[in-house]
Protein backbone atom coordinates (compact mmCIF):
# COMPACT_ATOMS: atom_id res chain seq x y z
CA UNK A 1 0.00 0.00 0.00
CA UNK A 2 1.46 3.32 -1.03
CA UNK A 3 1.67 5.73 2.01
CA UNK A 4 -1.07 8.63 1.61
CA UNK A 5 2.19 11.32 1.46
CA UNK A 6 3.05 9.62 -1.90
CA UNK A 7 -0.44 9.47 -3.09
CA UNK A 8 -1.21 11.29 -6.80
CA UNK A 9 -3.16 13.98 -4.43
CA UNK A 10 -0.69 15.13 -2.75
CA UNK A 11 1.90 15.88 -6.14
CA UNK A 12 2.83 19.34 -7.30
CA UNK A 13 1.05 19.78 -9.91
CA UNK A 14 4.11 20.04 -11.94
CA UNK A 15 4.96 16.61 -11.21
CA UNK A 16 1.07 15.54 -11.89
CA UNK A 17 1.26 16.77 -15.52
CA UNK A 18 4.94 15.40 -16.18
CA UNK A 19 2.97 12.17 -14.74
CA UNK A 20 0.07 12.15 -17.40
CA UNK A 21 2.41 12.63 -20.34
CA UNK A 22 4.20 9.84 -19.59
CA UNK A 23 1.49 7.50 -19.25
CA UNK A 24 -0.39 9.52 -22.44
CA UNK A 25 -1.28 7.10 -25.50
CA UNK A 26 -0.04 9.59 -27.74
CA UNK A 27 2.07 7.59 -30.06
CA UNK A 28 5.49 9.86 -29.68
CA UNK A 29 6.27 12.27 -27.12
CA UNK A 30 7.32 14.66 -29.85
CA UNK A 31 4.01 14.98 -30.84
CA UNK A 32 3.19 16.94 -27.50
CA UNK A 33 3.50 20.86 -27.64
CA UNK A 34 5.30 22.36 -24.83
CA UNK A 35 3.25 24.44 -22.65
CA UNK A 36 2.36 28.12 -23.46
CA UNK A 37 4.51 30.18 -21.20
CA UNK A 38 1.47 33.17 -21.43
CA UNK A 39 -1.16 30.52 -20.09
CA UNK A 40 0.47 28.63 -17.52
CA UNK A 41 0.08 29.92 -13.67
CA UNK A 42 3.53 28.62 -12.77
CA UNK A 43 6.92 27.80 -13.99
CA UNK A 44 7.09 24.10 -15.58
CA UNK A 45 10.09 21.48 -15.10
CA UNK A 46 10.62 18.13 -18.15
CA UNK A 47 11.61 15.51 -18.24
CA UNK A 48 15.50 15.48 -18.10
CA UNK A 49 17.11 15.22 -21.38
CA UNK A 50 18.52 11.90 -22.88
CA UNK A 51 21.76 13.33 -23.68
CA UNK A 52 22.04 17.00 -21.35
CA UNK A 53 20.65 14.97 -18.54
CA UNK A 54 19.20 18.60 -17.68
CA UNK A 55 15.31 19.24 -17.06
CA UNK A 56 14.14 22.17 -19.40
CA UNK A 57 12.55 24.67 -17.58
CA UNK A 58 9.63 26.86 -19.14
CA UNK A 59 9.43 30.07 -16.86
CA UNK A 60 5.96 31.38 -16.89
CA UNK A 61 5.41 34.87 -18.93
CA UNK A 62 2.81 37.06 -16.04
CA UNK A 63 0.87 39.50 -18.18
CA UNK A 64 2.04 42.47 -15.96
CA UNK A 65 5.54 41.79 -16.31
CA UNK A 66 7.57 44.45 -15.62
CA UNK A 67 10.81 45.18 -17.71
CA UNK A 68 13.24 44.02 -15.10
CA UNK A 69 11.28 40.44 -14.58
CA UNK A 70 11.23 40.13 -18.59
CA UNK A 71 14.89 40.33 -18.50
CA UNK A 72 15.52 38.28 -15.40
CA UNK A 73 13.14 35.51 -17.45
CA UNK A 74 14.69 35.84 -20.48
CA UNK A 75 18.50 35.75 -18.71
CA UNK A 76 17.22 32.26 -16.91
CA UNK A 77 16.31 31.02 -20.09
CA UNK A 78 19.45 31.85 -21.88
CA UNK A 79 21.85 30.86 -19.04
CA UNK A 80 19.37 27.68 -19.17
CA UNK A 81 20.40 26.74 -22.89
CA UNK A 82 24.01 27.63 -22.64
CA UNK A 83 24.01 25.13 -19.55
CA UNK A 84 22.26 22.20 -22.12
CA UNK A 85 24.45 23.12 -24.89
CA UNK A 86 27.21 22.34 -22.79
CA UNK A 87 26.44 19.37 -20.75
CA UNK A 88 25.15 18.05 -24.49
CA UNK A 89 28.26 18.77 -26.09
CA UNK A 90 30.34 17.01 -22.99
CA UNK A 91 28.19 14.31 -22.98
CA UNK A 92 28.17 13.10 -26.38
CA UNK A 93 31.89 13.34 -26.41
CA UNK A 94 31.99 11.26 -23.03
CA UNK A 95 29.81 8.59 -25.13
CA UNK A 96 31.84 8.48 -28.23
CA UNK A 97 35.05 8.14 -26.61
CA UNK A 98 33.99 5.65 -24.11
CA UNK A 99 32.92 3.78 -26.75
CA UNK A 100 35.94 4.31 -28.39
CA UNK A 101 37.81 3.09 -25.21
CA UNK A 102 36.03 0.15 -24.98
CA UNK A 103 36.30 -1.07 -28.63
CA UNK A 104 40.13 -0.32 -28.51
CA UNK A 105 40.18 -2.31 -24.55
CA UNK A 106 37.38 -5.23 -24.25
CA UNK A 107 38.89 -8.61 -24.60
CA UNK A 108 37.09 -10.49 -26.84
CA UNK A 109 34.24 -12.54 -25.63
CA UNK A 110 34.00 -10.30 -22.54
CA UNK A 111 30.95 -7.66 -22.02
CA UNK A 112 32.44 -5.35 -20.34
CA UNK A 113 35.34 -4.35 -18.40
CA UNK A 114 35.67 -4.07 -14.65
CA UNK A 115 35.63 -0.24 -12.69
CA UNK A 116 38.83 -0.53 -12.15
CA UNK A 117 39.75 -1.05 -15.75
CA UNK A 118 37.44 1.70 -16.72
CA UNK A 119 38.57 4.38 -14.09
CA UNK A 120 41.27 4.46 -16.22
CA UNK A 121 39.79 5.92 -19.07
CA UNK A 122 37.48 8.09 -16.45
CA UNK A 123 40.27 9.99 -15.29
CA UNK A 124 41.72 9.92 -18.50
CA UNK A 125 38.87 11.97 -19.85
CA UNK A 126 38.81 14.25 -16.66
CA UNK A 127 42.17 15.14 -17.10
CA UNK A 128 41.67 16.06 -20.65
CA UNK A 129 38.12 18.21 -20.31
CA UNK A 130 39.38 19.71 -16.86
CA UNK A 131 40.02 23.56 -18.71
CA UNK A 132 37.18 22.95 -20.27
CA UNK A 133 35.03 22.70 -16.58
CA UNK A 134 36.94 25.30 -15.11
CA UNK A 135 36.01 27.84 -17.82
CA UNK A 136 32.67 26.27 -17.48
CA UNK A 137 32.56 27.09 -13.44
CA UNK A 138 33.82 30.30 -13.96
CA UNK A 139 31.23 31.46 -16.46
CA UNK A 140 29.05 29.58 -14.78
CA UNK A 141 28.85 31.39 -11.47
CA UNK A 142 29.24 34.83 -13.54
CA UNK A 143 25.82 34.08 -14.73
CA UNK A 144 24.75 33.02 -11.61
CA UNK A 145 25.72 35.79 -9.44
CA UNK A 146 23.92 38.03 -12.59
CA UNK A 147 21.10 36.29 -12.23
CA UNK A 148 21.14 36.19 -8.03
CA UNK A 149 21.47 40.45 -8.71
CA UNK A 150 18.21 40.68 -10.79
CA UNK A 151 16.41 38.80 -8.23
CA UNK A 152 17.67 40.74 -5.59
CA UNK A 153 16.52 43.58 -7.69
CA UNK A 154 12.55 42.09 -8.38
CA UNK A 155 12.67 41.30 -4.61
CA UNK A 156 13.61 44.53 -3.56
CA UNK A 157 11.13 46.80 -6.18
CA UNK A 158 8.22 44.29 -4.98
CA UNK A 159 9.01 44.98 -0.73
CA UNK A 160 8.92 48.76 -1.54
CA UNK A 161 6.44 48.57 -4.22
CA UNK A 162 8.59 50.31 -6.67
CA UNK A 163 7.85 51.29 -10.26
CA UNK A 164 10.40 49.93 -12.78
CA UNK A 165 12.17 52.87 -14.62
CA UNK A 166 11.86 52.59 -18.12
Amino acid sequence: MISSRFSKANWPRSYTVLLSRRISTAPDSKSIQPPNPKKITSDMVGPPDPVSNLRKIIFREPPNETALEKQYRELRTEVQSWNHKFWTQHNSRFFQEREEYLKKNLPEGKQNLTADEMSVFYKAFLDKNWKAHIAYNKEWYKKNITLLGLALQIKIRKLFRLKDSK
